[in-house]
């Protein structure tokens, strides 16, 4: 497992990793930070299993995800999660 992370505008996102064959095969997601619903942890790690480890893939299977379960991350962007994603991905 690969991990990183980052300290974003109002909170700090841990990630731990696998990759196998360029895709995501375990994801879990920790830290310290608000996101509304509080299940949407669970829905963002489920939509990252199977996705190409590239920063485009990663970023559209996000924004689909936030838009289609209308997940709100205060001082956390999809930018923030890709940038953590990619330095777990690239260790």
């Amino acid at each position: 497992m690969k991990s990183a992370s980052l300290r974003a505008e109002k909170g700090v996102i841990e990630v731990e990793l696998a990759v196998e064959k360029k895709v995501i095969s375990e994801v879990k997601i920790t830290g310290d930070f608000f996101i509304y619903p509080e299940e949407a942890i669970d829905d963002i790690e489920q939509i990252l299993i199977g996705t190409p480890s590239n920063e485009k893939a990663i970023q559209t299977n996000l924004s689909q995800l936030y838009q289609q379960k209308s997940i709100t991350t205060p001082g956390i962007t999809i930018d923030d999660w890709v940038k953590v994603l990619m330095l777990a991905i690239n260790k």
